[in-house]
């Protein structure tokens, strides 16, 4: 369970704050090295392995990293890592114990075990942790907590990087907007790709680097979500003005983040809810989600679909971790994630009346912390908006009401989903479709799919009887024995 890193670089060459390093090399001139207890805390790929890397290699040793959760069985993971921890001590490493986070699950007599192990071991240690984790230590020791890279942050170390790689990238600024990933990643990614690429690498490898970092984001969402590939555009919806307006208000808050919060000083007054999450309501239909991937396709971001089903566990605190790895991994990689009907997640917390209901509780609770700290997008649909928690509505950046259509908005999306390949035969009058059927946008779209297959099957081409047929067809199907009034 112990593998080696050496340092690769001296501290002068680390890309992070400078502040950070010297704060860290200060903190640690004043305990005892032979006893000193250091933890490094960080999104992934923001440099911890590296930093302790480093660290070890000035005192003239390598890292021996020992990850919890290949030392076998729970149960016997402290004997196991007593002797990992002593073997790493014996060959001159400095032990880095990695996976100590999963401890936070164990109960009260497993950590007060660990903290024994962590007093008592005769040599230095070091902690590879997630942010906010703290492991099962006594006082005394050193905190390391490496900051997330502004924007600007990001162009340079894109530019030293690929210069390290022999890459070149026109555009830096571009990754940096699109990515908010770490030191550690962008190494990663350029390694890959520049060993790949060979001697062709000679011009711009963006779109390469592109590629390499959107499947390294799909990788980790792909766990519990799903990606949207087939995106709509803005000629298949038909929205009132006042919702249009809010989409476009949407887009530009997007684009403009950098501007807002770097360049004019609002990222130092908004410490929290600096991400964009916004709640789309109303009733079925109406294109919520339609709308989500049209902002997706505009903003030329991926799209993932939360699966609810792959997020719920019955174990204690597994659909938090779920839930973490969603948030964290949609801000590194900027994918929107879409939580359709997220009143199954968002719902109103409830009186405690069992253990069952103060962990229903608990997950809400933990999804109105992450949504404060979240700097990501997430857009969340839901039919019902009076079962969405009233503290969850307070946090959305937007609220946007989709109403059910009208008659000339009716008549618009009939338009809207016909296609001009769709070959048709005589004159169709869509606004007596729109005045005689009081049906919204999604009911309109299965109605002109389902003409055209009628269509095909009778091998001519579309007619104002077929539409008439296959609307008929969806009022019989959801039980109405009468084709008048609203389908819902």
């Amino acid at each position: 369970a112990i593998s080696v890193r050496a340092a690769d670089r001296t501290v002068d060459e680390l890309v992070m704050p400078r502040a950070l390093i010297a704060e860290t090399l200060a903190a640690l001139s004043r305990p005892s090295l032979a006893r000193a207890r250091i933890i490094f805390r960080g999104r992934l790929g923001s440099g911890r392995r590296t930093f302790a890397a480093t660290l070890a290699g000035a005192a003239n040793r390598q890292l021996g990293l020992i990850d919890m959760t290949l030392l076998g069985d729970p149960g016997a993971r402290p004997i196991a890592l007593r002797e990992a921890m002593i073997d790493a001590l014996l060959r001159g490493l400095l032990p880095c114990i990695d996976g100590i986070s999963d401890a936070e699950s164990l109960d009260g007599g497993d950590r007060d075990q660990l903290r024994k192990l962590f007093r008592d071991h005769p040599g230095p240690l070091a902690f590879r942790m997630p942010p906010d984790a703290v492991p099962p230590l006594d006082p005394g020791y050193v905190m390391v907590d490496i900051p997330r890279l502004s924007e600007t942050e990001r162009i340079a170390v894109w530019e030293r990087v690929a210069a390290e790689h022999k890459l070149t990238i026109d555009d830096p600024a571009r990754l940096a907007s699109r990515f908010r990933v770490g030191p550690g990643i962008a190494w990663q990614v350029c390694s890959a790709v520049a060993e790949r690429a060979g001697d062709s690498a000679a011009g711009d490898i963006t779109a390469d680097l592109d590629a390499e970092l959107r499947q390294h984001i799909q990788n980790r969402l792909s766990v519990v979500a799903t990606r949207v590939t087939r995106l709509a555009t803005w000629s298949q919806i038909v929205l009132p003005e006042d919702i249009m307006d809010s989409l476009r208000e949407l887009i530009s808050r997007v684009r403009h983040r950098r501007t807002v919060f770097e360049d004019w000083g609002m990222g130092e007054k908004m410490s929290t809810s600096r991400g964009l999450t916004v709640l789309f309501q109303g009733p079925p239909g109406t294109g919520k989600t339609l709308v989500a991937g049209v902002i997706a396709s505009e903003l030329s971001l991926d799209l993932y679909r939360i699966d609810v089903s792959r997020i719920l566990s019955k174990w204690i605190g597994e659909t938090e971790r779920n839930l973490a790895a969603v948030f964290d991994a949609a801000e590194d990689g900027q994918a929107i994630i879409l939580f359709d009907e997220a009143d199954s997640l968002f719902a109103k917390r409830t009186e405690v009346r069992s253990s069952v209901d103060r962990y229903a509780n608990l997950e809400v609770n933990y999804l109105l912390q992450r949504l404060d700290s979240f700097e990501g997008i997430a857009l969340l649909t839901t039919n019902f908006a009076g079962s969405i928690d009233r503290a969850f509505q307070r946090r959305m950046s937007l609220r946007l009401q989709f109403p059910f259509p009208d008659e000339d908005m009716r008549e618009q999306i009939w338009r809207a989903h016909l296609p001009p390949e769709l070959p048709t035969a005589g004159d169709f009058d869509f606004a007596e479709l729109a005045q005689k059927y009081r049906i919204s946008g999604g009911y309109i779209r299965n109605a002109a799919l389902r003409a055209a297959f009628l269509a095909a099957d009778e091998a001519t081409a579309l007619t104002q009887e077929h539409l008439e047929r296959a609307v008929s067809l969806e009022y019989r199907e959801v039980g109405k024995l009468s084709d008048s009034g609203a389908l819902e």
